[in-house]
């Protein structure tokens, strides 16, 4: 009877392996991935090159440069780091002092309103900028730094892994008709490794979407609009005196970062990869890492195969 019933489970076994066998994209779970990496020191310029065996559906390489490193695949926070901004001011009429203040404040509840701005606190961040004078170009952009490449380091105005709001505040102290306009505003967050492209906080493209918000103080309406590409806030002779106009961005998060990607070298739809060739610009060492994957319908697998490659 024990050999009939092991039999039986035998039997039940070719079977449904044999069905497993005839789905439509059943692959064996052996399936393998390997590859060889040709020269593991290169000249900065150079290209690396690999090897590639077996046949998996989708492949992925992560150079192991800044932005693409396989460890970091998952991460999206990075504490530390300094705090850089800059922008660009332009003004119609010229004005003694500056009308705009620059602020930001980590306990704005996000009620926009006037009520809710007053009662949080702000910090003043106006004279770590430079604004255009009574010698200015009416109508040129002035930049907010030394150059118009120069950041300005905003570390120590704000507490160390919270968020924050960025707010532009209009001042109107004289019934005049003055146009402010900001352009090109860029904030990061900077780490030792240089990867800022990593943990951008704001740039001018957020700029014309929803991510700042007027808030009036008193009954005339809020000057500050946006167009594509930058703010602008003007006062008029009928504006109370003194009066002011605050524009506040979305909650900032200079510890936000995206998590590093890969490139696709490979999909299901393409024949076998033999060969991958990738080229480093900068000295270094890096880290290369393929990713292979079978993912099929009664199937999946992942292969990880990493290489050291030192760029001089």
């Amino acid at each position: 009877m024990k050999r009939q019933i092991a039999l039986w489970v035998m039997a039940a076994v070719f079977i449904l392996s044999s069905c497993k066998k005839d789905v439509p994209g059943y692959v064996n779970e052996d399936g393998s991935f390997d590859a060889t990496l040709l020269q593991s020191n290169i000249a900065a310029g150079d290209t690396a090159q690999f090897n590639l065996f077996e046949n998996p559906d989708f492949i992925s390489f992560y150079s192991g440069e800044v932005g693409h490193e396989y460890i970091h695949r998952d991460r999206t926070v990075l504490e530390g780091g300094n705090l850089i901004m800059k922008f660009e001011t332009r003004v119609t009429i010229s004005a003694p002092d500056t009308l705009l203040d620059v602020m930001i404040s980590d306990d704005f509840n996000g009620n926009y309103d006037s009520a809710n701005v007053a009662n949080a606190h702000w910090k003043r961040m106006t004279n770590k900028f430079v604004f255009p004078d009574t010698t200015a170009t009416l109508g040129l952009f002035y930049p907010s730094g030394a150059t118009s490449a120069d950041f300005v380091d905003i570390t120590d105005s704000v507490s160390a892994g919270r968020p924050f709001y960025l707010a532009f505040k209009y001042n109107n102290i004289a019934p005049t008709s003055v146009l402010y306009s900001i352009n090109k505003l860029a904030m990061y967050n900077t780490f030792s490794s240089g990867g800022v492209a990593n943990a951008t906080v704001i740039d001018s493209n957020q700029i014309s979407s929803g991510n700042f918000t007027g808030v009036q103080f008193g009954d005339n309406l809020p000057r500050w609009t946006t167009s594509s590409t930058y703010l602008k806030c003007t006062n008029s002779t009928t504006a109370p005196v003194p009066s002011t106009y605050w524009y506040i961005t979305r909650p900032l998060n200079p510890s936000a970062v995206n998590p590093d990607l890969p490139i696709s070298i490979k999909n299901i739809v393409q024949n076998p990869l033999t060969s991958f060739k990738y080229k480093y610009s900068t000295p270094g060492t890096y880290k290369a890492t393929f990713v292979a994957a079978y993912k099929r319908l009664n199937y999946e697998k992942t292969i990880v195969k990493e290489f050291t490659i030192v760029v001089q």
